[in-house]
């Protein structure tokens, strides 16, 4: 019987949710900074990073072998993040 572990998986999980949380809290004051050039770049790496977040998420927790623990965390911020962004498409397509 194998033991069970924290692989590559749950650490790139973490990694990516993180990243893309500290791009949202970032994307204002890196964008002003920038005089609103990299503003577009921001934007789709975290989009990008929600759905490679979801994919690393259900990779990670469909594995047999591995700890729940980072996930959960990651899972938690990933959480955050993309209802972040289905409120923003939410609240610009029907106020905007």
């Amino acid at each position: 019987m194998k033991t069970r572990h924290h692989s590559w998986k749950s650490y790139v999980f973490l990694t990516v949710s993180l990243v893309v949380t500290i791009l949202m809290f970032l994307l204002d004051p890196i964008g002003v900074a920038t005089k609103e050039k990299l503003t577009g770049l921001i934007i789709l790496l975290i989009l990008v990073g929600n759905v490679v977040s979801v994919l690393m998420g259900i990779l990670t927790f469909t594995s047999k072998y591995e700890r729940k623990l980072i996930p959960s965390i990651a899972a938690i911020f990933t959480f955050f993040n993309v209802v972040v962004v289905i409120f923003f498409f939410w609240f610009g397509a029907n106020f905007a």
